[in-house]
């Protein structure tokens, strides 16, 4: 097929008459592949660049009379106006991220390197289990998650991932051909920190052992705290604290929920070793706390107490 004939879609098979009001768009490879019994013709997106990051199966990147082969876990980018189709096997998933050209303008601007790797249509392999790889496919998630709600902030913090997500899928293409496909030492440890840092969030409610986190990311109980001390100067135990710290706040000054009831979402049997908790991080109880920044979103003076206790 000609170039000139290939067709021209805003999304998939949406004319190029469509409004696209639209800078992100996400979805499952799933959704629209299996439509087509798992082919996606040649066809280009103008004014758009695609992101497919590969969960499992294999498949082939057409681009005109090329053929080019990937598999699982991996990311494809698709540049703008790329004539590009695919070819999957049946059952294949992932998550695929449609977005406007613009939002590759500042990224291209931070090194000559990554608007090299922009300029064209990648392939980029993961290394299975590896702290990339773990790193992308949960931030690619995050992503999807995001777009899929309305949340405050919504936009700004899908600005932020998806630039995050182009300049990690970049460096990882630019270490590949430099011959260098291992991270540092250092770089290791600040993505499994990160890591660390997202299932903190999610499981600190629960109460979970060190033992559950440094299991989830392949270490030991003393190798992951080391991490943590070195990385965030706590080790994992306050970290979770921290988490709790951070919710407890947040319900404590923007809901009427009672004390008992933040404690018991918290994931503590008992209320009163959580005032005792909250206390020993804080340096005030849970009750003092809500009083003081109430007062102060309120615009009027803490009591003098309070401040001594801050």
């Amino acid at each position: 097929m000609s170039s000139s004939k290939v067709p021209s879609y805003r999304l998939y098979r949406q004319g190029t008459e469509d409004s696209g009001d639209f800078w992100l768009h996400g979805e499952t490879l799933s959704q629209r592949s299996q439509l087509h019994n798992w082919e996606i013709s040649l066809h280009r997106h103008e004014g758009l660049f695609q992101v497919f990051v590969l969960q499992q199966g294999e498949g082939e990147l057409l681009e005109g009379e090329r053929r080019r082969p990937f598999s699982a876990p991996c990311a494809i980018y698709i540049a703008p106006g790329a004539v590009h189709g695919f070819q999957y096997v049946q059952g294949s998933e992932g998550l695929v991220f449609t977005v406007l050209e613009d939002r590759l303008t500042p990224i291209g601007a931070a090194d000559p390197a990554i608007a090299e790797f922009l300029a064209q249509s990648r392939t980029v392999p993961f290394s299975p289990n590896s702290g990339e790889q773990l790193l992308l496919m949960d931030l690619s998630d995050r992503i999807h998650d995001e777009v899929q709600g309305v949340r405050p902030g919504g936009n700004l913090l899908l600005e932020a991932m998806v630039t995050e997500l182009m300049l990690r899928l970049a460096r990882l293409q630019v270490n590949h051909e430099h011959g260098d496909p291992s991270p540092t030492s250092r770089e290791r440890d600040r993505r499994r920190m990160h890591l660390l840092m997202s299932l903190l969030s999610a499981h600190c409610r629960e109460h979970k052992p060190v033992s559950f986190y440094a299991e989830k990311l392949g270490l030991s109980v003393p190798h992951l705290n080391r991490i943590a001390r070195n990385e965030a100067r706590a080790s994992v135990q306050e970290l979770a604290a921290f988490h709790l710290v951070r919710f407890a706040k947040r319900e404590l000054v923007f809901t009427t929920a009672s004390i008992s009831s933040i404690a018991y979402a918290l994931g503590f049997q008992d209320p009163a070793y959580f005032n005792r908790f909250f206390k020993r991080e804080t340096g005030m109880t849970p009750g003092q706390y809500r009083e003081l920044e109430r007062r102060r979103l309120a615009g009027g003076q803490p009591p003098k107490i309070m401040a001594l206790a801050e």
